[in-house]
């Protein structure tokens, strides 16, 4: 048997983007970085890797994970942002407010611009049994956090979702009984909902951007499809099809735009719901769950996305539907010149016909004449001779015979005429 070409590749799929166990006290710092930073991250991670004697990633690769004696430092890369995580035990007290960032870190990423989008600091640690209003005030300084119980109760998690001096958000994860796999996946989950919540508002100031711009396209599309109602003649016509035009291309360049950003933030928001509800919070008395902590703020803002969207979708088929009023329109006013013109083309070819047979008359007897003129030349000397009949009579008895053969004639060519093709 063959294996398709790609079933390995698919496969690996599953086992992509792993996470790693994570024993108390650890310490977690994710770093994620947007285009075209994140294109280069991955060189500054291998330019790392080969400056320290690591193993650098293969040219093909979307992640790789590094041995840093009781750390690990993971690259990972997709599709329009990098991530650096650095896991692992940590010597000082986890608790403090602020611990240093280590200076790898800053090694890595030195010289790829302002790209940082979110930056998470994980602090893993023993549940100390104190109630949480103390853990709380001694770690952020303040009371304003979410918290909530998650995985199932073996966790206490706190987050005031702020970006703290060192420009990372804190997070402060109490054990209760978690295994170090179902830590590592617990972490994972939170590096997630921190990065894709910033992405998925990337949209948010587009759309703010947005709404005066597609006001004003709304405004002139209602004044054009007033003025459709009263518009007279080709020129005003015209115009207003320029008017039209002028209008869809403003309305294909927001589309053009912004239409990635849009599907990107909903996608984006789509995965922090999932993440949201794989934590399996459960509440603390006291503090707001970081689901309807994050839904609060979150979900109107993607919501206005949702809408800025949906209005230019619609300018989109209103434009389209005034447009095909006008071509209507159009078509209407055409096919009334068109009746014009095939109404005149009838009256000018009955005109034609009334001449046709005006002319035919006056060719029976102009050929009638003529024949009459030759034919007599022929028999009236021999009636005179043979029958001694005047000439005159001989003409009065042919003229009418005359005639008639040539009406009947005419009127055998002209039913030719008629029948052939």
């Amino acid at each position: 048997m063959h294996d398709h070409p790609l079933r390995h590749r698919l496969n690996e799929e599953l086992h992509s983007r792993p996470s790693i166990p994570l024993h108390p006290p650890g310490r977690v710092l994710h770093l994620a970085l947007l285009d075209p930073g994140s294109k280069q991250l991955k060189e500054a991670f291998a330019a790392f890797c080969g400056r320290h004697a690591l193993p650098v990633p293969a040219a093909g690769a979307k992640q790789a994970i590094v041995e840093l004696g009781t750390q690990r430092l993971k690259w990972e890369g997709h599709g329009e942002f990098g991530t650096l995580t650095l896991v692992g035990s940590w010597p000082e007290d986890l608790l403090a407010p602020s611990l240093p960032i280590p200076a790898l870190l800053d090694e890595i990423v030195q010289g790829l611009g302002e790209v940082r989008i979110a930056a998470a600091d994980i602090r893993f640690l023993a549940d100390p049994g104190e109630p949480a209003a103390l853990v709380v005030e001694r770690f952020f300084g303040h009371d304003d956090v979410a918290g909530a119980l998650v995985a199932g109760a073996h966790a206490r998690l706190f987050t005031d979702f702020r970006i703290g001096p060192q420009g990372f958000t804190r997070y402060l994860l109490l054990d209760r009984g978690l295994t170090a796999a179902r830590a590592g996946r617990t972490v994972r989950r939170l590096v997630e909902i921190d990065t894709y919540r910033m992405l998925a508002l990337l949209a948010y100031p587009i759309a703010q951007e947005q709404a005066p711009a597609i006001a004003r396209l709304e405004q002139r599309l209602h004044e054009i499809v007033e003025d459709l109602a009263h518009v007279q003649g080709p020129a005003g016509e015209r115009a207003l099809l320029d008017r039209l035009t002028a209008l869809s291309r403003e309305v294909e360049r927001l589309v053009d735009g912004h239409a990635f950003r849009f599907g990107a933030g909903k996608a984006y928001h789509r995965i922090v719901q999932q993440r949201l509800a794989e934590l399996q919070e459960s509440s603390i008395s006291g503090y707001q769950r970081l689901t309807p902590f994050l839904e609060r703020r979150l979900g109107p803002a993607m919501a206005t996305c949702t809408a800025i969207e949906t209005r230019i979708e619609s300018v989109g088929a209103r434009l389209a539907r005034a447009t095909d009023l006008l071509r209507t329109r159009v078509d209407v006013a055409l096919e009334a010149q068109n009746q014009e013109i095939l109404a005149g083309m009838a009256e000018r070819t009955k005109a034609q016909l009334r001449l046709q047979e005006t002319v035919e008359g006056l060719s029976v007897v102009a050929i009638s004449y003529y024949a009459l003129s030759v034919l007599a030349k022929v028999v009236e000397p021999a009636a005179h001779h043979l029958f001694g009949v005047e000439e005159a009579l001989v003409t009065a008895v042919l003229a009418p015979v005359v005639v008639v053969l040539v009406w009947l004639g005419m009127r055998r060519i002209r039913a030719r005429l008629a029948r052939s093709p």
